[in-house]
C-alpha cells in the first residue's frame, strides 16, 4: 500500500549522492490560516496536526459523513403519520336531474259508511337545475403507513450504514494521510543529513586539495595525484549540488502538505526501536479488527442486504391509515363530506417492474461486498506481512550499517596518515572518504526505511494513534545528527 521512496534507494546506492521522497505538491486551502501556528522546531506531532486541521481531503469526507448522516436524520419518521394542508379555487357546474313518473292510482276512500275508489290520475315530474359548485376548498390530510412490507425499515436501515460508510472511508483516508505525512517528514530529515554529509565530504575534499598543492609544491606527491584530488573534489561537490536539490524537492512536498510558506526544523529525528516490535500473528490480528477498510465494507454489504429487504417489500401488501377534513363546508357540495377516515390496504396484483429480478440485483450486490471484503481481507495481509518484513529488515539493515560505519571511519583515518608518508595514493584516500559517506548515508537511509515501514505496518492494520505512541517508547534510539547535535 505505501512504498519506500526512492530517495531510500538512491541513498543505498553507491553514488554518493542521496535523495529524499517527492510527491505531488498538495493544494492550497483557503482555511489554512484557522489552523494551529507551530513555532519553533516542529515535532511529528505538531506537523500531524497542521496536516490534518488543513487538509482538504480530510474536510471532503467530513462534509461526506455530514451528508449522509443528514439523509439519515431525514428518513428518521419515514414509518410515521404525515399530515397536511391543502387549499385550492374551484371553478366549475354540476347539473342536477331529478325524473318522478308516477300511473294513475286507484285508492278506496270510506264516504258515508261505503267505500268509493278515487283514482289518482298519472304525474310525471322533471326537475333539472345547473348548479355552482365554484369556490374555495381548504382541507387537512392524514396519512400514516402502518406496515409496508419492511419498506421504510430497510431505507433507514441502508441510510444508517451509509453513516457508518463515509466515517470509515474517512478514517482509512487519515490512515492513509498520517503515514504518508510520516514518509514526507522523515524525507525531510533523510534529505537534509545526506546534503549536511556531502557540504562535509566536499570542505574535506577542498582541504584535501589543498594538503595536495603544498604536498606537490615540496616535491612528496606527483601533479597526477594532486589533479586526482581535485577530480575527487569536483564529484563531491557536483554529489552536494544534488543533494541541496533533493532537500528543497522534499521539503517542497512537506511544506505544501502542510499549506506553510517555509519549513522550521523538525525537531523529532530519524529513529529505529530496539525492542519487541511484535509478531505478525499479533499485527495481522489487530488489522483484522481495527482496520477502517474492512469496517466500510462491512458497511457496505449492511447496505446491500438492506436493499435486498427493500426489493422483498414489492411482494407484501401495504397498510395504512388516513383521513381528511373540509375546513370550509360553505361551497361543499353533497357528495362531499365534512370528514373522513379509515384504514386502507393495497396489494399489487400485477407489477410492471419484475420483482423477482429486482430480489436478485440486489443479492448480486450483497455477493459483490462479501467478495470484496474477502478480497481487501487478502490485500491487508499481504501489506500487514509485507511492512512487518521490511521493519525488520531495516532494523537489522541499520545494525549492521553501524558496524560498517566504525570500519569505514578507520579506513579513513589510516588512509590519511598513509597519504602523508606516501603509502597511499590520492585515489586510495578518495576511496575511503567516499565510503565513509557512503555508509553514514547507508545509516540514515536504514532508519528512514524502519520508520517508512513502521508508519505503513500501523496504517494498513488502522493503528496509527499507536504509532505516535511509539515515539516515546523508552527503547527508541535516534539518529544522531550528521552536525554532531542530537535531535530531539
Amino acid at each position: 500500500m505505501f512504498g519506500v521512496s526512492c530517495a531510500v534507494l538512491l541513498a543505498l546506492s553507491s553514488a554518493p549522492a542521496g535523495a529524499a521522497p517527492t510527491a505531488q505538491p498538495a493544494p492550497a486551502t483557503a482555511n489554512a490560516a484557522e489552523a494551529p501556528v507551530v513555532r519553533g522546531a516542529m515535532s511529528f506531532a505538531d506537523a500531524l496536526e497542521l496536516r490534518r486541521s488543513r487538509s482538504d481531503l480530510l474536510r471532503a469526507h467530513d462534509a461526506e459523513v455530514a451528508h449522509a448522516q443528514h439523509q439519515s436524520d431525514a428518513a428518521k419518521f419515514l414509518g410515521g403519520p404525515k399530515v397536511d394542508i391543502a387549499a385550492m379555487q374551484v371553478e366549475g357546474t354540476k347539473t342536477v336531474e331529478l325524473g318522478l313518473d308516477t300511473p294513475n292510482i286507484t285508492l278506496p276512500v270510506g264516504i258515508g259508511g261505503k267505500l268509493t275508489p278515487i283514482t289518482i290520475p298519472a304525474m310525471n315530474l322533471n326537475f333539472s337545475e345547473k348548479i355552482d359548485i365554484g369556490g374555495p376548498r381548504a382541507m387537512l390530510n392524514f396519512n400514516w403507513p402502518l406496515y409496508t412490507g419492511g419498506a421504510v425499515s430497510a431505507k433507514q436501515e441502508a441510510l444508517r450504514r451509509k453513516v457508518d460508510e463515509t466515517a470509515y472511508a474517512r478514517d482509512a483516508e487519515r490512515e492513509k494521510i498520517d503515514a504518508g505525512l510520516a514518509m514526507a517528514y522523515w524525507g525531510v530529515q533523510l534529505a537534509r543529513e545526506v546534503e549536511r554529509l556531502h557540504a562535509g565530504m566536499l570542505a574535506d575534499e577542498e582541504a584535501e586539495v589543498k594538503r595536495a598543492q603544498a604536498f606537490e609544491a615540496k616535491g612528496v606527491i606527483s601533479k597526477l595525484e594532486r589533479m586526482s584530488i581535485e577530480v575527487s573534489r569536483d564529484a563531491a561537490k557536483r554529489a552536494w549540488i544534488s543533494a541541496q536539490t533533493e532537500r528543497e524537492a522534499a521539503e517542497t512536498q512537506l511544506r505544501n502538505a502542510l499549506r506553510e510558506d517555509a519549513l522550521p526544523e523538525l525537531s523529532t529525528p530519524l529513529f529505529i526501536l530496539e525492542g519487541d516490535l511484535g509478531t505478525l500473528d499479533d499485527w495481522t490480528a489487530r488489522a483484522m479488527r481495527a482496520s477502517p477498510v474492512l469496517a466500510q465494507i462491512d458497511a457496505q454489504t449492511a447496505q446491500a442486504e438492506a436493499g435486498v429487504q427493500g426489493a422483498k417489500s414489492l411482494y407484501h401488501p401495504k397498510i395504512f391509515a388516513f383521513g381528511t377534513k373540509n375546513l370550509v363546508k360553505h361551497y361543499l357540495t353533497l357528495p362531499e363530506p365534512d370528514w373522513i377516515a379509515g384504514i386502507g390496504v393495497t396489494f399489487t396484483l400485477w407489477s410492471n417492474q419484475d420483482r423477482a429480478s429486482s430480489v436478485a440485483a440486489a443479492t448480486s450486490v450483497v455477493d459483490k461486498a462479501r467478495a470484496a471484503r474477502n478480497e481487501a481481507r487478502t490485500e491487508i495481509r499481504t501489506a500487514v506481512e509485507t511492512a512487518f518484513l521490511r521493519v525488520n529488515d531495516a532494523r537489522e539493515s541499520y545494525r549492521l550499517t553501524a558496524g560498517t560505519l566504525a570500519l569505514a571511519k578507520e579506513n579513513l583515518r589510516l588512509r590519511r596518515a598513509g597519504f602523508a608518508e606516501g603509502l597511499s595514493t590520492a585515489i586510495d584516500l578518495s576511496n575511503a572518504r567516499t565510503q565513509l559517506t557512503a555508509a553514514q548515508i547507508a545509516l540514515r537511509a536504514a532508519a528512514y526505511k524502519f520508520v517508512a515501514a513502521w508508519a505503513t505496518l500501523h496504517a494498513v492494520s488502522g493503528e496509527m494513534p499507536r504509532f505516535l505512541e511509539s515515539l516515546n517508547r523508552s527503547d527508541l534510539v535516534a539518529v544522531p545528527s550528521s552536525t554532531g547535535v542530537s535531535l530531539k
